[in-house]
């Protein structure tokens, strides 16, 4: 548990208790920024670059950089940027398990009284501690404050940034629905798809969030030690403490996403694995079935085996692709079964079209093959990881279609 911090803000009600909201702002605590990193040399430096251009007092800023077991430069980025800057502190972690339990350690070494979160991969635009603040000084309900993720090009010719930058990739705004700045929804009835982590639960990515140091310890004081999912199951144990999640996209952080497609691959397929633990840990006694066409209709099974299965062109594609096969080899011993087959391959090249049509739009439209694999294979190794997480966790998750 973390010591509470006597806060220099009077408890407020919407506009700030009737001070003025400006004059609040003006007021700069002292806060700390916590990094997890592991063989995060290709990126860190460049993170380093944009931390130390925030327009905010070196003096009342505090970055704790956790290491987890690097084997490649990363300490020697961290130890450079040390010898330029006093407010730098390594933190080193032997036999890290997992992001969470860096971050844990780092926690153990925090005097700021706003915690930020972001990654070895990120950065920070200059205003973002400060847009991070700004509704906290309004409203002491609000727990966490959330920014945008944005994309920063390393290389402008490779294709799988190309296409995280097009499609968006990490981009918060739209989650449960909210698009401008405001608060996120608190679940209703903890249905699966509120807390498993998808465009439907109230959640802030490490990537770029800030919590008040008192929400962090009423929440528990620490992330879990699972390889993922660690973001949503620590903003859902801050909402359910009784504070609000804020959303402010102008607080942007821009995100220096995978190079290689396998790399991609292995963090999506991370992200459907540690869904089911998620649902397993939070969700209601139901089973959830949503049908994605033309718009997401959920059907709530009340069952004590708990999971969620989404029903869209992804999904539809296979099922037809299958049923092609099987009333192919029907009608090699039958031809009654030609108006099944015919049938079957139609609604398996429907399925197609509806499932790739949005890579039409993605340029340049000479590598639409391209953005047809990438879209593909991430989401098969979205499902692929939910479905593994299915068989360690117990809970039933089929991952949506994109």
């Amino acid at each position: 548990m973390m010591p509470r911090v006597d806060t220099m803000y009077v408890t407020t009600q919407g506009a700030a208790g009737g001070q003025d909201p400006m004059e609040i702002a003006r007021r700069q605590p002292k806060v700390t920024i916590i990094i997890p990193v592991r063989n995060a040399e290709r990126t860190l430096d460049k993170t380093f670059e944009y931390l130390d251009a925030l327009d905010y007092p070196r003096s009342l800023l505090q970055i704790l950089i956790a290491d987890g077991g690097s084997s490649d430069g990363t300490i020697e980025v961290v130890q450079r940027w040390q010898i330029r800057r006093n407010n730098i502190l390594l933190v080193q972690i032997p036999n890290c398990a997992s992001p969470g339990h860096a971050r844990n350690e780092a926690l153990k070494h925090v005097s700021g009284e706003f915690v930020l979160f972001t990654d070895g991969d990120c950065a920070p635009q200059p205003d973002w501690i400060h847009e991070l603040l700004r509704p906290f000084f309004v409203d002491m309900s609000i727990g966490a404050v959330g920014g945008e993720v944005l994309t920063l090009r390393t290389d402008p010719e490779n294709e799988t940034e190309s296409y995280c930058e097009q499609v968006r990739f990490l981009s918060v705004a739209g989650r449960c629905g909210v698009w401008k700045e405001g608060y996120l929804p608190i679940p209703t009835d903890m249905a699966p798809h509120e807390v498993n982590g998808g465009d439907h639960s109230p959640f802030f990515a490490t990537a770029n969030v800030a919590f008040r140091r008192t929400a962090i310890d009423e929440a528990g004081g620490a992330f879990w030690h699972e390889p993922t999912g660690e973001d949503v199951d620590f903003s859902l144990r801050v909402q359910r403490k009784g504070y609000q999640l804020y959303f402010n996209p102008k607080a942007v952080v821009r995100h220096m996403h995978r190079v290689s497609l396998d790399s991609y691959l292995r963090q999506w397929y991370g992200y459907g694995f540690g869904h089911p633990l998620l649902i397993e840990k939070h969700a209601a006694d139901m089973l959830e079935v949503v049908v994605q066409v033309p718009r997401p209709v959920s059907l709530k099974l009340p069952l004590k085996t708990k999971g969620i299965v989404h029903l869209g062109a992804f999904q539809a594609m296979h099922i037809f692709l299958a049923a092609t096969f099987l009333t192919g080899m029907w009608r090699l011993v039958s031809a009654s079964a030609t108006p099944s087959l015919l049938l079957s391959l139609a609604l398996t090249g429907f399925s197609a079209l509806v499932y790739f049509a949005p890579c039409v739009k993605l340029q340049p439209r000479r590598k639409f093959l391209t953005w047809c694999k990438i879209r593909y294979l991430t989401n098969l190794a979205f499902v692929r990881g939910a479905i593994d997480g299915w068989r360690r966790f117990g809970a039933i998750c089929i991952e949506p279609s994109w």
